[in-house]
């Protein structure tokens, strides 16, 4: 006679193995699962375990227009989700994310749409959001007191168990400021509180930012520029809330890409747009105490197969050229994989799109969620 099944569960495994299962999960996978298990619905929602996993989770690229493509750059697989309806829908009735820049931290994207509505008293409607792609939560964030259409934001924090998050506005455009009656001023948006505040903060407005920009260790970064072009790296510390200039960038090439390196540096892409010469800059560690911020060349490469990485200081760098194949309307998503052995080319998907996008930005899937106390 035939001896009966015995039933196999994943909770009955040891602890420690469960948790090392999930610690390579995708976070994208876990939340998709919603185990009915009690046990392992506990662990994956426990906090300790969220920000571990976090810690172990490896960089994405995240693309956001008709749908949420989340990749992993190491296997090249790619997730698609759907764009929740209340970003596209609240408040410009919007079918693509296309129009926004984003910018990321510890799983979190702010997003910034490039769009004005007014409300029917006259004020601006909200074009900032908080965005956690894996959990789909979404915050809107009310519009800061003086507003402009050349706002830059960040986002960061002194310490984020205590003080929380905090998002940074700014204005950038001389000359649209000379059109406001009240000079736009520098504020921060607490989102412990809720609530704005204004920053005692001259701008220097001969200085010129990049709208390429990143969050790293709780402080903001962009690429700045002078009128006799030299390129300087400029940062808000959230710590002291000033800005400073922290190092003059290595080059002053036509195209420069500011990217995080592990966790603890700045990396800086640099193109020549006539020889497409590349040169890869990684900083000094940042937030050592009395330490002066250097870049050293982490490598070259030159040759006729490495191609042009387009400019635009409105998109996102890294970013997926997403583009018509053929005759029957696929498109291919194509990834360079340039490093200091040369040029290298993948077809990452292949799918039917409704148009094409420049878009992209480097993520890191996260089930932490949105900073705020729950209302």
């Amino acid at each position: 006679m035939a001896s009966p099944r015995r039933s196999w569960s994943l909770s009955l495994l040891p602890p420690e193995i469960i948790q090392e299962i999930f610690y390579k999960t995708p976070a994208e996978a876990l939340v998709r699962s919603k185990p009915t298990c009690k046990k392992l619905y506990t662990l994956i929602t426990d906090e300790t375990f969220i920000h571990k996993h976090f810690q172990r989770t490896q960089e994405h690229f995240l693309r956001a227009s008709d749908t949420v493509q989340i990749m992993d750059p190491s296997t090249r697989k790619n997730s698609v989700l759907p764009v929740p309806n209340e970003l596209l829908q609240h408040p410009f009735k919007i079918d693509t994310l296309v129009n926004t820049h984003m910018i990321h931290c510890d799983g979190f994207m702010l997003v910034e749409y490039k769009m004005w509505k007014y409300r029917d008293d006259g004020s601006r409607d909200t074009n900032l959001a908080l965005w956690n792609p894996v959990l789909r939560n979404i915050r809107w964030i009310e519009p800061a007191r003086s507003i402009t259409s050349s706002d830059y934001h960040g986002i960061g924090y002194k310490d984020k168990a205590s003080d929380g998050y905090k998002i940074l506005r700014f204005p950038s455009c001389p000359l649209e400021i000379e059109r406001y009656e009240d000079e736009p001023e520098v504020e921060i948006y607490e989102c412990k509180t809720s609530s704005w505040r204004t920053l005692d903060i001259e701008l220097d407005m001969d200085m010129h930012i990049m709208r390429n920009c990143v969050a790293v260790m709780g402080n903001m970064y962009w690429v700045a520029y002078t009128e006799d072009e030299e390129e300087f790296i400029r940062c808000f510390d959230f710590s002291d809330e000033t800005f400073t200039v922290i190092c003059v960038c290595p080059s002053s090439y036509d195209n420069s890409h500011l990217a995080s390196f592990n966790g603890d540096s700045l990396s800086l892409l640099q193109q020549d747009l006539v020889s497409r010469t590349i040169e890869v800059w990684v900083s000094s560690r940042l937030g050592d105490v009395d330490c002066f911020v250097s870049f050293s060349k982490y490598f070259s490469l030159s040759g006729p197969d490495i191609p042009a990485l387009p400019f635009h200081d409105e998109a996102a760098r890294p970013f997926y050229w997403v583009g018509v194949e053929g005759e029957d309307d696929k498109v291919c998503l194509p990834m360079c994989q340039i490093d200091d052995d040369g040029v290298r080319n993948y077809t990452v998907i292949e799918s039917d799109f409704s148009r094409a996008s420049l878009c992209g930005y480097v993520y890191i899937p996260s089930m932490i969620p949105l900073p705020w106390v729950r209302d």
